[in-house]
This record gives structure tokens, C-alpha cells and sequence, in this order.
């Protein structure tokens, strides 16, 4: 007996550093096959989708459960002990490991479907607890062809947001006052484009969209670990998406289109660009300060804008899209609100009567 305690103990501290790796992989798979037994359980939940099949995977581990090797490591005291040295006596925990493993690998194909199914079932839930925090949902609608419809859509990051209606046919130009909503709108825009093909829903009361690849220019920063400066880091950005749109039906969305260098390279190379895209299979939507571009490609681009109020207190916005180009700008008015120096304020306003850049174009 006492050779075969020895024999069993070397066995023991031999094989437990295996066995100890594996006990939180085990304990998962054990917490997935326990949350299963609670759902198969649930009488109401018989006639719901793929439940007669999930019942009838779990029956294949109804076995594995009763042959999981023990997680708990014990209080420590005189009792637990005296387990651990009958355990190494007989190799209790490790031979049950042993079994274990055997049936997991033997229903392999069981257990693939099995957390397919548990992962399904998970997703529903996220999906309808994203759905229910929203203020308004809705699952999207596909059709062929470039155009946007949407009612009331909004973005899903935002506490009591303003929405907006529309449709958006063709390409499009996205201008207006600083802080006005463009940006907000064509993120919100991408981000239901995303969520409508991937999870099926989007904030917005109906949005109706074209199959297609969602591409962004946005948020754009310069590269310090890189050694690429921000119109670098830019024009990456825009050639990222020049490729793609040549392979798939996109809807590319980009937010201040080169506002990386000067005004009048920037004008020029921003109607290159977006003359080109407009030529391939892409719906482009694009926010820009730059109002030149809206007599530029009027003949290729849509104009939507935002608008803002200005009063002797301070300047709102109402977050409302419009047709047509913006024909109005704030931001000496948001230096002067900002408490800025007068002076300042005042020669600026100045220099902007005597000199319009949009008079060359």
C-alpha cells in the first residue's frame, strides 16, 4: 500500500501541472453546459426556434457533467486534507479528468454546435438589450441600388438626440456652421449602415440601404510612432478607400476631406478625388467647411446643410439636415461668444469682408 502511494503520488505531481492549465477551460465548459440545463428547463421556451435540437445536443452531455473533474480547491482545513491524500492515493480527480476529456473529444462535433447555439442565443440577447435601450429601433430594410431612406434616425451613443429624415440619392456634400451636427450625422449615417448588416437593427424608426461595404475617413490624427504627419496619415485614409470602392459596392462617408494642407491644394485635390468616386459604384457622403466644393460639383453632388441661429446671447443649433448648400458661418461669432480678445475678433471680421477665398473658385 505504501509503494502504491508513492507510485501514485509521483503519478500525481506529475501529471497535476497538466491537469491544473486545463481546470479553467474545464470550468467554462462546465458553466456553459450548467447555463444550457437552466434553458433547456424552461417549459416556455419549447416552441421557440432550434430548442428541440439544442435539448437534444445537451442529452449528449448530460454525461460530461457528471464526470467534470472537481474545481473547488478547499478551505484547508483537517477534512479537506484528508480528501487530498485519498485522492492521491487513488488518483481520483485525474482519472476523472481522464474520462472527461475523452467524451469532450469524442463528441467534438456535439460540442461545436453546442456553443454555436449557446452563442446564438447570447447574441439574441445583446441585440435585444441594445434594441430595448434605445429610444426608437428598428430592423433595416435591403434593396438594390445607391440610395439612403431613413426616418428618424439618430446616433446610438447620444442621450436624447435630435433626429433626422431624409433621403440621400446620389453623392452628396455635407455643409455648414462649426459645431452644426455634419459630422454627428454622417457618423450616425455609418454606424446604422454597420449595425443594419451585421446585427440587423438601427436607431432610426426605418432605414432602407443598399448591401454594401461601409467605409470611413474619420477622426483622422497624425502618426508620431509612425513619422506620418496628419495629411499623410490622410491621404492613407482616402487611398484605403479609393481601392475598395473599385471591387465592391460601397458607401463611403468622410468627415473634413483634406483639411490637412492649404486651402487651395486642398480644393483642388478634394474635387479630384471625390469626381473620381463619384465614377464608381459608391455612394459618397462627404462634411466639409469647404462651400467652394458645393459650386464645383454641383453637377455631381447633392447639397445638404446645417444651420444655426445666431442672437445677441450666443448661437444654437437645431441639428435639423437641409437641402441646398449652407450659405452662412460662424465661427468669428463662436470667437467673439467665447469671451475672445475683441481686438481680435474685431480685426478678423475685418479682414473677412475685404477678403473672400471663395471668390476665386
Amino acid at each position: 500500500m505504501f509503494g502504491a502511494f508513492i507510485l501514485n503520488l509521483i503519478i500525481y505531481l506529475t501529471t497535476k501541472g497538466r491537469v491544473d492549465v486545463e481546470i479553467p477551460t474545464i470550468m467554462y465548459l462546465t458553466t456553459v453546459l450548467s447555463g444550457v440545463r437552466r434553458i433547456c428547463k424552461q417549459k416556455k421556451l419549447d416552441d421557440m426556434p432550434g430548442m428541440q435540437k439544442l435539448k437534444q445536443i445537451f442529452a449528449v452531455f448530460k454525461p460530461v457533467m457528471r464526470s467534470a473533474p472537481s474545481t473547488k480547491t478547499g478551505a484547508g482545513d483537517m477534512a479537506d486534507s484528508l480528501f487530498q491524500y485519498i485522492n492521491i492515493m487513488f488518483l481520483y480527480d485525474i482519472r476523472k479528468y481522464n474520462r472527461f476529456m475523452k467524451m469532450v473529444v469524442r463528441n467534438k462535433k456535439e460540442l461545436h454546435r453546442l456553443y454555436r447555439a449557446v452563442g446564438e442565443i447570447d447574441l439574441a440577447l445583446c441585440v435585444l438589450s441594445f434594441r430595448m435601450s434605445l429610444p426608437v429601433a428598428a430592423v433595416p430594410e435591403f434593396r438594390d441600388g445607391n440610395p439612403i431612406e431613413f426616418s428618424d434616425v439618430f446616433h446610438p451613443l447620444i442621450n436624447s438626440p435630435i433626429t433626422n429624415s431624409g433621403v440621400i440619392a446620389k453623392p452628396s456634400l455635407i455643409t455648414g456652421s462649426n459645431a452644426s451636427g455634419k459630422s454627428t450625422f454622417i457618423k450616425a449615417l455609418a454606424v446604422n449602415g454597420i449595425l443594419a448588416q451585421t446585427i440587423n437593427t438601427v436607431a432610426a424608426r426605418t432605414f432602407r440601404l443598399n448591401h454594401s461595404l461601409i467605409m470611413t475617413s474619420m477622426a483622422i490624427r497624425d502618426d508620431i510612432s509612425g513619422g506620418d504627419s496628419y495629411f499623410i496619415v490622410e491621404i492613407k485614409s482616402l487611398r484605403r478607400i479609393l481601392d475598395k470602392i473599385r471591387t465592391f459596392p460601397s458607401i463611403c462617408f468622410i468627415d473634413e476631406i483634406l483639411r490637412g494642407t492649404n486651402t487651395v491644394e486642398r480644393i483642388a485635390a478634394s474635387t479630384a478625388v471625390l469626381e473620381f468616386i463619384h465614377t464608381q459604384d459608391c455612394l459618397c457622403i462627404v462634411a466639409s467647411h469647404d462651400i467652394e466644393l458645393t459650386n464645383i460639383l454641383m453637377d455631381k453632388y447633392d447639397n445638404y446643410h446645417f444651420r444655426e441661429k445666431v442672437t445677441d446671447k450666443g448661437v444654437t443649433f437645431d441639428y435639423l439636415l437641409r437641402h441646398g448648400p449652407s450659405s452662412t458661418r460662424n465661427a468669428l461669432k463662436l470667437l467673439s461668444f467665447t469671451e475672445f480678445d475683441a481686438d481680435i475678433v474685431a480685426r478678423a471680421e475685418k479682414l473677412a469682408e475685404e477678403y473672400d477665398i471663395s471668390k476665386t473658385w
